[in-house]
């Protein structure tokens, strides 16, 4: 394989996008149903955590074949928060992944994010760091 084929994105097929945006909103609205109904007691092993897991790992996997890279990294700490966590999970925690995660969406971020990107990174990390 040449790089250009290991680079390969689906970022410049419109329909696509389209349909990768489609179904990443419906598993974003799945993962804050998911976070709204927590009441502080799940861990990392339990059904909720599995299924949010779950659909963290699908949006990061397919985020940058998209040139939605920010999905990908913020799929990547949401993925990691659920299994290296240690005792409750932080609801405040997971919210801070799917409201990112809206956010991107709502405004098609595309890339990184840029400094805004980097910004909702930053806060993301900060908020982890508190509920730990």
């Amino acid at each position: 394989m040449t790089s250009d084929q290991d680079d390969y994105s689906y970022a410049e097929d419109e329909e696509l996008v389209e349909q990768f945006l489609t179904w990443t909103g419906e598993a974003v609205q799945e993962l804050r149903g998911l976070v709204d109904s927590l009441d502080g007691s799940e861990d990392g092993k339990s059904d909720s955590a599995d299924r949010m897991y779950d659909l963290g790992h699908n949006i990061k996997g397919m985020g940058t074949s998209f040139n939605f890279d920010l999905m990908t990294t913020v799929g990547t700490s949401l993925c990691r928060y659920i299994k290296h966590t240690e005792g409750h999970l932080s609801p405040r925690a997971l919210d801070a992944h799917v409201r990112i995660f809206e956010v991107v969406l709502a405004n098609k971020i595309m890339g990184d994010g840029g400094e805004k990107g980097s910004a909702l990174e930053k806060r993301l990390n900060e908020i982890i760091a508190e509920e730990s």
